[in-house]
């Protein structure tokens, strides 16, 4: 085989065996989290249920809204208010106020759990990386490689079956930096953000000092040095 066919058949496998762990992680870490919350119930498991019940209420939120436009229509044709409508208003403000308040303790509990990962990413997705790996211990003992693409099961399920690329990034494509960047550089930031999220979940599980601004730096100004290499390969 020739040097590049036999690189690009170790990267399948390599792609592949990432992803059997990235399952491994997602289905049984949280399985296991889970059986542990009765013995031994910790901040990350409250922070994670917070986000679980935040989650829920936001996709009730975006039921009511899309119900809201039927009803609305239904009015118009009526050409009179309906109680059914009136009442549906009330409870969607009502659900608004406690996204916003979960929202709220999100953000103090994630400070309190992980002040570091917080910092470089923002309270929800540093809970939401948390909840994939299960716990925060599982987090600080992943490597990079693996916080790079939590959260994609999905896509890579989409991989094996039909043979699309792939993906790259997981959870972490939410953060601006990755999602606002080019396609072709989106692989290289999210290995670079990777990296400085292994740090902070080991620090923030081991209880060091916060560095959490020094990482976030560190992430903007390699985020622009890859910007910056792109760019003069281009001209």
């Amino acid at each position: 085989m020739e040097e590049n066919v036999i690189e690009s058949y170790v990267e399948k496998i390599d792609d592949e065996f990432l992803w059997y762990g990235v399952r491994f992680v997602g289905e049984v870490a949280i399985s296991l989290a889970r059986e542990e919350m009765g013995e031994n119930l910790q901040d990350d498991y409250i922070l994670i249920e917070t986000l679980e019940t935040y989650n829920d209420v936001v996709s009730i939120i975006n039921l009511l809204k899309e119900r809201k436009i039927e009803w609305k229509r239904i009015e118009e044709i009526k050409g009179k208010e309906d109680p059914v409508a009136d009442s549906l208003d009330k409870k969607l403000e009502e659900m608004e106020e406690m996204r916003d308040y979960l929202y709220t303790e999100i953000e103090k509990r994630a400070k309190k759990v992980a002040p570091n990962l917080t910092a470089l990413v923002g309270p929800i997705i540093a809970a939401n990386l948390i909840s994939d790996a299960g716990r925060l211990e599982r987090l600080a003992k992943l490597p990079a490689s693996t916080i790079q693409v939590l959260g994609a099961e999905d896509a890579f399920f989409r991989h094996l079956k039909s043979g699309t690329k792939c993906p790259k990034h997981g959870t972490i494509f939410k953060v601006a930096e990755v999602r606002n960047a080019p396609k072709k550089l989106r692989g290289k930031i999210a290995r670079a953000l990777a990296a400085k999220l292994a740090i902070a979940a080991r620090v923030d599980y081991y209880r060091g000092e916060f560095i959490g601004d020094l990482l976030k730096e560190e992430f903007l100004k390699r985020v622009e040095e890859i910007k910056d290499d792109y760019h003069g390969k281009r001209r």
